[in-house]
Formats: structure tokens, sequence, C-alpha cells
């Protein structure tokens, strides 16, 4: 095609596509007073998302999105769920509106991941506030794991896509809370030991979930099985039972920092400081300044002071002649002073590194008859009440389907059910 024809072509292809933009069908502008259709609305309609900043009002953040400080006295007066000491930094808010020009005449605050609130302008132009709550669904889940370093490790690598990230963290604490009378989880886990669990959770709004009871539960320590079955009191008050029916609290809990790492066990060791082999009497467990220290039983403090080597230190007795000691303490919890009573599990001091110690963790130890032993020996050697004869075959029947749910079998233990009663 010759230089003449294409620059012809070219020109008239221009002309085809200039007569088009003028003559297509656009839709007149409104004219004033002139209510749009929705389509016009739809492109014409806007959102700007904004948060709260630390130490910002929220009647600040409102006049931040154009609005007037009459308006923004209005909806604090229509919204009183919108309490000004209670609103967290960081939270979210959008505010919408319907002309591009214009003020905005709907904001949704989200005031929990579950919880909304919108204001907006009803027909008379009044602020009106209108409450959402999203819904949320509730399944239960079985897991399995087994167990290479850690119960963190065990449960994150079990159930990934049912319990995603923290949500894997709350599980393990939720396992480890129930049998926090029979076995420590810091230091009794060992590589090739494996966990069961039927687990109710909870999903909501942007698919959060929430980790909620533990209905069953199996804990395979060394081979050998310890079974946990959630088996509420007439009061209703969560309890949890043994296959056979024997409680699973007893007078003591395996730890006082609550599933937390462990730096050194009972035996002999190199002394950090003194730098010479001692016999260390008792357990160290590394967990950060500040992280409480509850009493493992019911006793009578009989010592909380200042020693030289224990730092800040707790002592307290109990029945049938124990002792438990908790040293490097940063700090005594308030009223814990020699003569106090305490109820097991109770906050009674916080880790630190006073003492002769090199870092933050607590050195617990348990003495019988003023002689120091090995927690774990002492500590288990005491047995759950069994659940009250009256109860045991609605107890047998609730074991097992649970059990069956987790996939674990039943097969032999109703004989042994009787018998403890």
């Amino acid at each position: 095609m010759s230089p003449r024809l294409i620059r012809a072509a070219f020109f008239a292809g221009a002309a085809l596509i200039g007569w088009y933009a003028v003559n297509r069908d656009v839709p007149d502008a409104p004219r004033p007073g002139e209510l749009l259709d929705e389509s016009a609305r739809a492109v014409l309609a806007w959102r700007r998302p904004d948060t709260l900043a630390r130490g910002e009002t929220l009647d600040v953040l409102l006049q931040r999105g154009g609005l007037t400080a009459s308006e923004t006295r209005e909806i604090l007066a229509v919204a009183p769920m919108l309490n000004p000491r209670r609103l967290p930094a960081g939270m979210a808010v959008e505010f919408h509106g319907d002309d591009a020009a214009g003020a905005a005449h709907r904001i949704a605050i989200k005031l929990a991941i579950d919880h909304r609130l919108h204001v907006e302008r009803d027909s008379t132009g009044t602020w009106v506030a209108r409450e959402e709550r999203l819904p949320w669904t509730t399944d239960t889940v079985v897991v399995h794991g087994a167990v290479e370093r850690t119960l963190y490790q065990a449960m994150a690598a079990a159930a990934p896509d049912a319990f995603p990230g923290n949500a894997s963290i709350d599980l393990a604490s939720n396992f480890a809370d129930v049998f926090e009378h029979r076995v420590d989880m810091s230091r009794d886990l060992q590589p090739g030991d494996s966990v069961y669990a039927l687990v109710e959770r909870s999903v909501g709004p942007e698919n959060t979930i929430k980790v909620g009871r533990v209905l069953a539960a199996s804990l395979f320590v060394g081979g050998k099985p310890i079974d946990a079955v959630y088996f509420p009191d007439a009061e209703g008050r969560p309890k949890y039972y043994d296959a056979n029916g024997r409680s699973l609290a007893t007078q003591f809990l395996q730890n006082p920092v609550q599933f937390r790492r462990i730096s050194s066990n009972f035996g002999s060791r190199r002394h950090p400081i003194l730098n010479r082999i001692r016999m260390h009497n008792g357990t160290d467990y590394a967990a950060s300044t500040g992280t409480p220290v509850r009493a493992i039983g019911d006793g009578r403090v009989i010592r909380a002071t200042f020693n030289s080597g224990y730092g800040n230190v707790i002592d307290v007795e109990h029945a049938n002649r124990i002792v438990t000691r908790y040293a490097h303490l940063s700090r005594f919890a308030k009223g814990i002073r020699a003569g106090t009573a305490v109820r097991m599990g109770e906050e009674i001091g916080y880790v630190g590194s006073t003492g002769l110690a090199t870092g933050p963790h607590l050195h617990f130890e348990v003495l019988v008859n003023g002689k120091p032993n090995d927690p774990r020996r002492v500590l288990r050697t005491t047995d759950g009440t069994p659940l009250p004869t009256k109860y045991a075959a609605e107890f047998a029947r609730r074991r097992d389907d649970l059990m069956l749910s987790m996939g674990r079998s039943t097969a032999g233990i109703a004989s042994a059910l009787v018998r403890a009663n």
C-alpha cells in the first residue's frame, strides 16, 4: 500500500472515532434538585478508611473525616456505646459518601472483630446508630500430632488449617492446662510422644479462630497414655477425669510457671556463677522478667524475704511436711508475707534474676522434712479422687462417645471404671 493510501486510512479512522465520541449515548448531567439514579450514584460513591491513633480522641478522628464539631457531638450522643475511655488505638473507621464533593453520610466503626457500629443519616438528615453483630460458627476438630521438639511444635503441625498461626499456640496452652496436675509439658515430653484432642472451635468474621474447650484428650508419654475426659460437675464447673473416672486434679500442680521452657533440671551441674560442680537442689524455669509465679498447692507462706544466694525467695509450707521454694524473684505479689495463706494456682511472685542468677528464671525446689527432693518424684505421689459412683454410667457413655470421636478405643476401660468406685 502506498504512503498516500496509508495516510488516508489513518485520518478516516480518526474521524470515525471522533464521531463516536461525540454521538455516543452519555447520560445528561443532573439538573439542580434532580436525584441521581443508582448507577450514577455508584460512580460517585466513595469510601475512605482511617484508624484511631494512639492518644487520639474519636471526635478528632471524625472531624478529620470531614464532619463538623456539631455533627460529631450528635453522633456521640446517639451512640453511647462509643465510650471514649475504652476505644483502643488502631480501631478501624470507614467514612462513606454518595457525592465525590460531599461529606460522609455513613460511618462504619469496627468495635470488635464481630461487632460493628453503623452511624448514618436518615431521610430527615438526623444521625442514627445501628449495631451489627457478625455471626460465629462452632464445630469440633480432631487433632492428632507427634512430638518432635515441644508441644507447641506438635500442635502447630497437627492441624495447621484448622488452627492456623496463634490459634495453634492457644490450642497447645489449653491442652497443657488439662494435664497441668499430671504432666509438666516443659520437661516431660520427649521426641516420639504423641497427642490426641477433640476440641471445640469457633470461626468468626475474617476467618478469625477461637479455640474452645478441650472435650477429650490423650497424651502418650513414653508410650503410656494419659487420658482426659471433660465432665462438668453438678454446678456446671469444668472438670476433667481420666478414662477410669479419677479426677486429673491432684494436691499439686506440676509447674509453677505454667508451661515454660526449663533451663536446668534437678541434679549435679556446674554453677553458672560460682563455676564449680555442686548439687542443684531444684529445677530452673527460664522465663522473662515479670512472668507470674504461682503456688503449686494450698499452703502457708513461712518465708518471703531477700537471701543473698536465692535473692527474693518465698517458702510455702504444705501438708505432709512438704515445703516448696521459689527463688530469684523480681518481686513478691501483693499481700505475700510470712503467715499468708495461699491457694493452689495463686500468684505469689514474679520471675526475676535477684541473688546468684545469670539471667531471669525461677529456681524451684521441693523439700520434704527439710531435705531437697526431686520435684518430679514428690509431686507424682498424689492421685485424683474418683468420680462418685452415681455418675459412673453417665460418665462411661460420655467417655466412650468422646474418645471414639477422637479416634481412641475404649476397650477394656469399663471394668477399671467399676473397680475405681
